[in-house]
């Protein structure tokens, strides 16, 4: 059953466990990028909060994390990663299953 597959997938990446990640992991498969600023107003959770899951996400190899020189001074951009497309298309696909 796709169901038990997916649980399976979530319990195998408990990093995921959580919505929240789960949910920044599905943006970043559509858009590969996203400023933390951007980040910022999808989520609604205040900057401590974001950082704190974007950084379980960087140790666990879903996210790549760069500071970008910008004309404002340096920004914090987040990339998904190969690890983390992969585990994304996986949900994606069993999603989709009927």
């Amino acid at each position: 059953m796709e169901l038990e597959k997916l649980i399976k997938l979530l319990k195998d990446n408990k990093e995921l466990n959580v919505g929240v990640r789960l949910g920044i992991l599905l943006g970043l498969y559509y858009t590969r990028s996203a400023w933390f600023k951007e980040l910022l107003e999808a989520t609604g959770l205040n900057k401590a909060e974001l950082y704190q899951h974007l950084k379980i996400l960087h140790k666990s190899g879903y996210v790549e994390i760069k500071y970008i020189p910008t004309v404002e001074g340096k920004r914090l951009k987040v990339f998904i990663t190969k690890k983390g497309d992969e585990v994304v298309r996986q949900v994606v696909e069993l999603l989709r299953k009927k």
